[in-house]
């Protein structure tokens, strides 16, 4: 997708000079400070412990993204005889996290599907979480003067591209460590439509807000694999699951609301600094314990401060 996206950008840029008398063009870059959270669904522990003799403790561990940094980058193309204007731009964000139990006087149970198949006893365990998205979007949009202060741009496009997310596990068993790795890997493709709106409210400042969504044609393939090594009257085993899921009308909806400083020289720069969030239905598909697929939700919220220059 990157490799993708970098072409793009070099053939647009080398029919720059063609256009430059009858058209503007603008490149742009956000910064990104984002949170992912799929809470509810990534469950992939359980922990049973016997503090006294009369009661026993169960605990489903679970993961927390911290915030991380992303990007997203394009470009923009507005035609001066012609009212229509065309955005192509590509986002990448990554978020890790990790967590473990040590050794004790507890059982741990591996949630994922495998692990929990191959029956055996642990009394520790750790995982490292990865997600990462990579999305692609072009669209065509239409600015609309309503009054003297607001401004409207409805658009239609589409976005395509991948969330992979990529899980390890370690299941100490005293013994032994096994080790599971779960990949799941997700693209998709379909229309998307969008509306930005501007309300200028003093000289150079403006609140903005804008709302986009999109539904997605997609597919996830997610591979499970449970090793255990060899060890003392332990054989080495090997178990793999796996899984493809396409499914019609993924749903994806972003909303962002903030601030836009414009300044008009010789180039105009436009600085947005506001709140994002992306909530993206159904997107984790890992296979857990009951065999079916979770269904979990992921959202991206934070920080996002948009830098736009026209040449």
């Amino acid at each position: 997708m990157k490799k993708l996206f970098i072409q793009i950008l070099c053939v647009t840029f080398s029919i720059l000079p063609l256009g430059a008398e009858s058209a503007n063009w603008s490149v742009f870059g956000d910064a990104l400070v984002w949170h992912a959270s799929e809470q509810e669904a990534t469950t992939w522990a359980s922990i049973i412990s016997e503090p006294s003799n009369k009661t026993a403790n169960f605990d489903a561990a679970n993961v927390n993204f911290s915030w991380d940094l992303g990007f997203r980058g394009g470009l923009m193309y507005e035609p001066d005889h012609d009212a229509r204007d065309l955005k192509l731009y590509w986002t990448n964000f990554t978020a890790k996290t990790s967590n473990n139990f040590a050794l004790g006087e507890q059982i741990v149970a591996p949630e994922f599907f495998s692990g929990f198949i191959s029956t055996n006893i642990f009394f520790g365990g750790g995982i490292n979480w990865k997600l990462e998205l990579n999305m692609l979007d072009f669209d065509i949009g239409h600015k609309l003067q309503i009054g003297k202060a607001v401004t409207l741009r409805p658009a239609i496009g589409i976005k395509g591209g991948t969330i992979n997310q990529t899980v390890n596990c370690d299941w100490n068993a005293v013994l032994y460590t096994a080790n599971e790795e779960i990949l799941q890997k997700f693209w998709g493709v379909g229309p998307s439509f969008a509306i930005d709106s501007k309300w200028h409210i003093f000289e150079n400042f403006s609140l903005i807000g804008n709302f986009a969504t999109a539904f997605l044609w997609g597919n996830w393939n997610v591979v499970d694999t449970y090793k255990r090594p060899t060890a003392l009257l332990v054989t080495p085993t090997t178990i793999t699951t796996t899984m493809s899921n396409a499914r019609l009308g993924t749903a994806m909806f972003d909303y962002f609301m903030g601030f836009e400083w414009a300044y008009k020289g010789r180039s105009s720069v436009t600085i947005q600094l506001g709140y994002e969030m992306q909530f993206w239905a159904n997107q984790l598909r890992m296979t857990t314990f009951q065999i079916l697929p979770v269904h979990g939700d992921l959202t991206l919220q934070g920080g996002t401060c948009h830098i736009r220059i026209d040449l």
